[in-house]
């Protein structure tokens, strides 16, 4: 999906897995029904933020390869 607004609705955010006590960002559809993760998991919550905005940006940018 190159050069399309595809992820237009879409937002960013982070979760907490307690097991392994690390953050992983994420880009989800504002109707919840998509939702794809960061491959990395971070220690630092704002490194996840900041990997979330990161995997937007991809996405819009056509560059997402599991879209």
């Amino acid at each position: 999906m190159t050069g399309t607004d595809a992820y237009d609705d879409w937002h960013t955010g982070v979760e907490f897995d307690r097991e392994t006590r690390t953050w992983r960002g994420f880009i989800k559809h504002n109707e919840g029904d998509k939702l794809h993760l960061t491959d990395e998991s971070f220690a630092d919550k704002g490194d996840a933020a900041v990997a979330a905005s990161d995997l937007l940006d991809a996405a819009r940018s056509g560059k997402l390869e599991s879209a």
